[in-house]
């Protein structure tokens, strides 16, 4: 099973390194991806469901998430 993420990027917006910061976020994030749990829907229209509708986290994993970030690049990131 092979989920993709598509990432557009407008053009002449950001720098390469706006890039590189990002490219380096998700790299610990996928490093700590055992922390990332799930969402579900709280609010959902019956109509572009995945753009205009309310999800919340399954649990306190943000907490435990923010923590572990603010422990590798401290709390004024």
């Amino acid at each position: 099973d092979l989920e993709l993420c598509r990432m557009a990027v407008p053009r002449r917006v950001y720098t390469m390194s706006h890039i590189d910061y990002v490219v380096d976020r998700l790299g610990w994030l996928h490093d700590h991806r055992e922390l990332v749990g799930g969402l579900e829907f709280y609010e959902e229209p019956p109509v572009l469901r995945f753009f205009t509708g309310k999800l919340r986290a399954l649990g306190d994993w943000g907490t435990k998430l923010a923590a572990a970030f603010e422990a590798d690049f401290g709390p004024h990131v």
